[in-house]
Formats: C-alpha cells, sequence, structure tokens
C-alpha cells in the first residue's frame, strides 16, 4: 500500500469519509497498513461510521460503585459486523435498512451527532414489533404496550435459537444499536394514549432500540402474573437443557450480552425453588 502511504492524512481522512455506513469497509481500510491503522485509532471516525450507519451506543448498565467503562467505537463497529455475518434474524442484521436513505442523505451535510430536538421524529419499526402488539380498544390506531413482549426481550431462548430469534435483545447488537428515531435523539419522551408522560429516556450519544427496550422493562410490574409467565419460560427451557435447575441457572446467567451487563429477570426467585 505505498500508494495510499504517500498520501496526506487530510487525503486518507477523506477517503475514510467517502466510506459513509460501510462498516465492512471502514475495518477493511483500517487493515491496509500501520498508517492508516493508526489514523483510525480517532475513534470519532468510527464514531461518524456507526451513525451514518444508523447504529448508536447502548448505554451499560452500572452496579453501585462500578466505573463507566464503555465500548469504544471501534469495539461496535465490529461486534455489529460480526454480528451480522451470523444472525438469521433479517430484522436484526438488517436492522439499519429501514432508513439507511435518509443517512445517507444527513452524511452528506455533515450532521454527524445525535439532535437534540429535530422537528420531526419517526420511530424505528423494531420499536413496535418488540414491544407493542395490540390495539387499544378505545384508539384504533394507537398500539398499546405488551408487558409479556417485553418481559420475553429480556428472557433466554433455547441455545440453538439464539441465532434465529430475540432472546434476549442485548445478545443482538444490531438490532440493540439501531436508532430508535430517525433522526437520532438525545432524549425520548414517551406519552399515552392520553398525552400524559410516562417514559423518558436519555443517552447522549443518541437513543438506541436497546435504551428503550431497557426503559419500558423497567416499568412491567413484578408481579405475580410476569413472574408466573418467566417462571413457565425458564422451566421450558430447563426441561430441555438435560441440566439441573443449579447448572441451568448459572449457565443462562453468565451470557450477559455484547455490554456484559444483562440480568435475567425473575431468574432469582426459579434457584429460589432449587
Amino acid at each position: 500500500m505505498a500508494g495510499l502511504d504517500t498520501l496526506s492524512d487530510s487525503v486518507l481522512a477523506h477517503i475514510c469519509n467517502k466510506l459513509g455506513f460501510d462498516l465492512v469497509a471502514h475495518i477493511s481500510f483500517s487493515q491496509t497498513s500501520r498508517r492508516i491503522r493508526r489514523l483510525y485509532e480517532d475513534d470519532t471516525l468510527w464514531q461518524s461510521a456507526c451513525f451514518k450507519a444508523g447504529f448508536g451506543r447502548p448505554r451499560r448498565r452500572l452496579a453501585t460503585g462500578q466505573a463507566i467503562q464503555n465500548l469504544s467505537w471501534r469495539e461496535v463497529a465490529s461486534l455489529l459486523v460480526k454480528h451480522a455475518s451470523k444472525c438469521e434474524i433479517k430484522t436484526c442484521k438488517a436492522a439499519n435498512a429501514c432508513f439507511a436513505q435518509q443517512y445517507c442523505s444527513m452524511s452528506r451535510s455533515s450532521i454527524y451527532e445525535p439532535l437534540t430536538s429535530p422537528p420531526a421524529v419517526e420511530l424505528h419499526p423494531l420499536y413496535f414489533y418488540l414491544h407493542f402488539s395490540e390495539t387499544a380498544p378505545d384508539a384504533p390506531h394507537i398500539p398499546s404496550p405488551d408487558t409479556l413482549a417485553i418481559l420475553l426481550t429480556h428472557l433466554p431462548t433455547f441455545p440453538e435459537c439464539k441465532t434465529s430469534q430475540y432472546g434476549p435483545l442485548c445478545v443482538h447488537p444490531n438490532a440493540s444499536c439501531a436508532f430508535a428515531t430517525f433522526p437520532p435523539m438525545q432524549t425520548i419522551s414517551f406519552q399515552d394514549m392520553h398525552g400524559a408522560p410516562f417514559l423518558k429516556v436519555h443517552n447522549p450519544d443518541g437513543c438506541t432500540i436497546l435504551d428503550v427496550n431497557r426503559a419500558l422493562c423497567d416499568l412491567v410490574p413484578r408481579d405475580l402474573e410476569q413472574m408466573e409467565a418467566a417462571l413457565a419460560h425458564y422451566r421450558e427451557l430447563l426441561f430441555t437443557s438435560g441440566k439441573t435447575l443449579t447448572q441451568f441457572a448459572e449457565c443462562i446467567s453468565r451470557d450477559k450480552g455484547f455490554l456484559d451487563d444483562h440480568e435475567y429477570p425473575f431468574l432469582q426467585e426459579l434457584v429460589a425453588q432449587a
């Protein structure tokens, strides 16, 4: 790559910019020479590429006293490319497809940072697919939240189904990192059918599907109905696993998703029955 190495940093940066939203191209280009690899040590290049591709960086959930250790934007890009090559869920591996054309327009106008208050906002289709399944009887065009659907996005699935089901959502980086809105917003406020606010989600890097998903799950009541639904789900997986209850719970709890911070609802209640 002697030819590229003779170019100035500004020209190389321009080439990086022209690669746009193609994360595979960025990763390949960043590995062509030591000089270009050093150029890509600037994490803002990776953030810009992820933004143009329609992906943000979900906020990590921290234990009390734990220091924030966000993934670098390069790590985010690598996770997205690797996962897209093996995931069988079309809405995950192509999670950025629905707004691809709009992001191309934004990249041409050099808007790379999440917007605080854009004039018009469109929710990502995954927001409805994952969390809403029914229509309120007195408001036929307004979807109502399905607490079971939300809960299931935080529960595990059969091991052989991990690449074909959202179980849990946090093991699918592409769907998780997709911006929840177009344009991306740092703060999203949700209102019920009467216009009353019931949820606010904030991420300075732009709110993602996983940010919204986790905020919605926090609203799911931890009551007997939800616990019984979760325990029934766990028992079905346990029955086919060939493991003891303790072994099963330990195996499940080890998979904390790509952010290494996921906690499975009602898993401790299952263990208590051992």
